[in-house]
């Protein structure tokens, strides 16, 4: 029994020691690290071939590919991946010391299809944002999916979770390729509609780092690949029909499609000042034709009880931008809430 390690790096010579320390450090030694370079063009190769020199014991090696973006690379190093276990982190996040060490006996014993634990995100000061955890459990993965969906009690990112190699090889199931944004959610949701056994540990044992110049806060329009990716988790549910998957389907394709386009608006329009909410729809439209107007068909349908999404729906719906005004001042109150909690702090420090 083995754990691979697939680790995707491209142009983050500034960010990739963290993660390697990560893996040097770990408390148990017995597994292997696959690092898929999707041709970068900085020192990011040079600084994983040189560390990888200096720790000669440590089961490390580097493909060098052209540049075919992050599922392709992930897809190269399960493709090369010798353990019984596989997980995927990508080379700006880091894991903790003993992440193999825990998992480990679950994995002998227990052997799962799929295991999961807790993860924070945190900055680049290595300070915790917020952390996601959930209570240790042995389910199904329609349980876990309805975890996900229905009950909102289950989060599971690409760094927090770990597949049977020969789990992902039977159900042929793989990133999509060229996805910009998405083909993570589509990944996990695939996967889980077909696992029969799911471990959650309720440890947090991965750190997502949020940088401030990556494509989740930046003007990139492409983030709304999203869109597409939630089509395909749809048609495979429906390909591997369950009674349960068709709930699944309508949530993903509704709320969760709502609440992910409303997300990559924000970030759109924060990461770069003074653009404007026309101008971003005029981008999308451009880009995806006929996309604005689906989602408003979807955003009229719907009937949740999510306070904030619905305001923001009706908002949106009256008009765009009444919709970025309203955000702009829930993003001031945030700001304003958190000046006001560093100023108790302080005074308390020197009180």
């Amino acid at each position: 029994m083995s754990l691979s390690i697939v680790v995707p790096v491209y142009n983050i010579e500034n960010y990739v020691k963290p993660m390697l320390d990560s893996l040097l450090n770990q408390n148990e030694k017995l597994f292997e690290i696959v690092i898929v370079d999707d041709g970068s063009t900085d020192q990011t190769y040079n600084l994983v071939a040189e560390f990888i020199s200096q720790h000669p014991s440590l089961r490390c090696r580097i493909i060098r590919t052209d540049n075919y973006g992050v599922s392709a690379a992930r897809n190269n190093g399960l493709a090369e991946s010798t353990g019984t276990y596989v997980m995927f982190l990508d080379g700006d996040d880091y894991i903790a010391d003993h992440l193999v060490q825990t998992i480990y006996p679950y994995l002998k014993k227990q052997e799962p299809d799929i295991i999961c634990w807790g993860y924070s995100l945190v900055r680049e000061d290595n300070s915790t944002i917020v952390s996601f955890t959930s209570p240790p459990n042995e389910m199904s993965g329609i349980a876990a999916l309805e975890h996900i969906f229905v009950n909102k009690s289950l989060r599971i990112w690409t760094g927090s979770i770990a597949y049977k190699r020969t789990f992902l090889l039977e159900n042929e199931i793989k990133y999509t390729e060229r996805c910009v944004n998405g083909e993570d959610q589509e990944f996990i949701y695939k996967t889980l509609s077909r696992a029969e056994k799911v471990i959650t540990l309720a440890e947090v044992l991965s750190f997502y780092l949020q940088r401030t110049a990556s494509i989740t806060n930046s003007y990139n329009v492409q983030k709304f690949d999203v869109v597409a990716a939630f089509k395909r988790v749809d048609q495979y549910f429906k390909a591997h029909s369950h009674g349960e998957l068709e709930t699944f389907s309508n949530l993903l394709l509704n709320r969760e499609l709502t609440e992910n386009y409303f997300f990559n608006l924000k970030t759109c329009l924060y990461g770069t000042e003074g653009i404007s909410i026309r101008t971003l729809l005029q981008d999308i439209e451009q880009k995806y034709p006929g996309l604005n107007g689906e989602i408003q068909l979807i955003m009229k349908r719907y009937s949740g009880d999510d306070k904030q999404l619905s305001i923001h729906i009706k908002a949106f719906l009256l008009s765009p931008l009444l919709y970025h005004r309203l955000i702009n001042m829930d993003r001031s109150l945030l700001y304003l809430k958190r000046r006001i909690k560093t100023a108790i702090t302080v005074q308390k420090k020197h009180a």
